[in-house]
């Protein structure tokens, strides 16, 4: 099951929203109180607001995703370089139509993936260790080799990377919102006996109480809170 979001308020919103809560309900805790609530409910809306507060926001995981990209990149264009100067090497030491030349089986470079390239970067290092002799006329050397064999495994690496920020994005995400929704849900409830309390006996404490907008008349029909709803996948 995959939580929706249960408010229009943002984020930052939904957070002044809990700081406004809180200070309301600690001035009308013994009203509360006769509802069923401790006297010290205002701390609980303080420490879900606090704690709601303090998570990162999602530009934060997202600003982490985008550098471990860059930097997969980076590694991705380094080796294409590298495999690159090998494939043009080994043409002229094999020669273009050569059996040896056609086993490394050079082509479409920058139409492989990121987990392709590196699977074919493994396959010409290892290819390249049976014509050593040949190669080194030309100057593909085994410091070339390595290096390559390096910037591999630095890509594969690097894809790694990527996908473990993009999985932190995601779940961070979803911690956000789960304990979006639950402060909601607190701050909704006392609202609700907020405006009840002073239903026809304050209006100026009635409307402390109302999430979003304001209502002309405590004594009229307030506009009706969204539909709370849960989608599955």
């Amino acid at each position: 099951m995959k939580q929706s979001k249960k408010f229009t308020l943002s984020y930052p919103e939904l957070s002044q929203r809990g700081d406004r809560v809180q200070t309301v309900v600690k001035r009308d805790a013994s009203e509360f109180v006769k509802y069923g609530y401790i006297e010290t409910i205002s701390d609980t809306v303080r420490e879900k607001t606090e704690q709601f507060k303090n998570i990162l926001p999602d530009m934060f995981w997202e600003g982490q995703k985008t550098l471990t990209t860059n930097a997969k990149d980076q590694y991705r264009g380094k080796l294409v370089e590298i495999l690159g100067e090998i494939t043009f090497k080994a043409k002229l030491a094999l020669g273009a139509n050569s059996k040896e030349y056609a086993t490394f089986r050079f082509s479409g470079l920058d139409r492989k993936s990121d987990s392709q390239l590196v699977l074919y970067s493994k396959h010409v290092c290892k290819t390249a260790e049976f014509f050593k002799e040949p190669l080194a006329t030309r100057n593909l050397t085994e410091d070339i080799i390595n290096q390559a064999i390096a910037e591999t495994k630095a890509l594969d690496s690097a894809i790694d990377a990527q996908a473990e920020a993009i999985a932190v994005r995601e779940q961070k995400s979803v911690e956000r919102l789960k304990q979006g929704n639950e402060l909601y849900d607190l701050i909704l409830e006392l609202c609700e006996v907020g405006k009840r309390i002073w239903e026809n006996e304050n209006e100026a404490f009635y409307h402390d109480y109302v999430l979003y907008g304001s209502s002309k008349s405590s004594s009229k029909t307030e506009n009706q809170e969204p539909v709370i709803t849960e989608t599955e996948e």
